[in-house]
Order: C-alpha cells, then sequence, then structure tokens
C-alpha cells in the first residue's frame, strides 16, 4: 500500500513540471487557450496533492482533465497549440492508467514515466511562446 503514494508523489510532481512549462501566448484565442491550458494543469497539480490517498480518483482526474485539454487546444485556432496539448493529455492519460493498473497492489513500484509528459510541457511553453 505504501508503493502507490510514492507513485502518486511523482505523478504530482510532473504535473508541476508541466504547469511551470506553459507560458503567455499571442492571439486572444491562442491566449485564452494558453491560460485554460495552465489552469487545467494547476488544478490537476491540486488534485494530485489532495487525493494523495485515492489513487482511483486520481486517474479519474488525469483522464477528465486529458480530454479538458485536448479541448482546450482545439480552441486555440492553433495548430502547433493543439497539438502540444494533445501530446499533454495522452501523457495525463498514460498516467491515468499507470495509476489504474497498480491498484490491486501487485507488481513492483516504479516511478512514472516523465519523459513524454516533459516533453509535452516544454512544447505547450514553445507553442503559447510563438
Amino acid at each position: 500500500m505504501r508503493r502507490i503514494p510514492i507513485r502518486i508523489a511523482g505523478s504530482c510532481a510532473l504535473a508541476v513540471t508541466l504547469a511551470a512549462s506553459v507560458a503567455a501566448c499571442g492571439n486572444d484565442d491562442k491566449k485564452a487557450a494558453c491560460d485554460k491550458l495552465r489552469d487545467t494543469i494547476t488544478q490537476v497539480s491540486q488534485s494530485g496533492v489532495s487525493q494523495n490517498n485515492d489513487p482511483n480518483g486520481l486517474a479519474n482526474t488525469y483522464y477528465s482533465s486529458a480530454t479538458t485539454m485536448r479541448q482546450e487546444g482545439r480552441d486555440s485556432g492553433d495548430n502547433d497549440v493543439e497539438s502540444a496539448a494533445n501530446d499533454a493529455a495522452s501523457a495525463l492519460e498514460q498516467l491515468s492508467q499507470q495509476l489504474t493498473a497498480d491498484r490491486d497492489g501487485r507488481g513492483a513500484p516504479q516511478m512514472p514515466n516523465s519523459t513524454s509528459l516533459m516533453s509535452a510541457g516544454d512544447r505547450i511553453r514553445s507553442a503559447c511562446d510563438n
């Protein structure tokens, strides 16, 4: 049972890293979408802290946030922002699946793979900066 909090803490740290990657944007639609992406990422991070003992709840939060991020990317009207938001959403869905897969307590503890989430965060920052 101790393995889940370690995994959740790692996931929260990744969400914070992604949140720090989102910066100011250009046109109004793009700026609004980037602001919403930042807010969504912040909410995911806060949920990770508050749902530390509820891996199923956290998995659901990651999954629903991924859907929200995809819509925010579409709303931007910018192909780069949309693509980056889709990548971040996929990374969140992957984290959701990892948490769900480990809920039975079997298997060795492992930190979530941060590569795709960090890369998506960099892409969001770059897309929003342009």
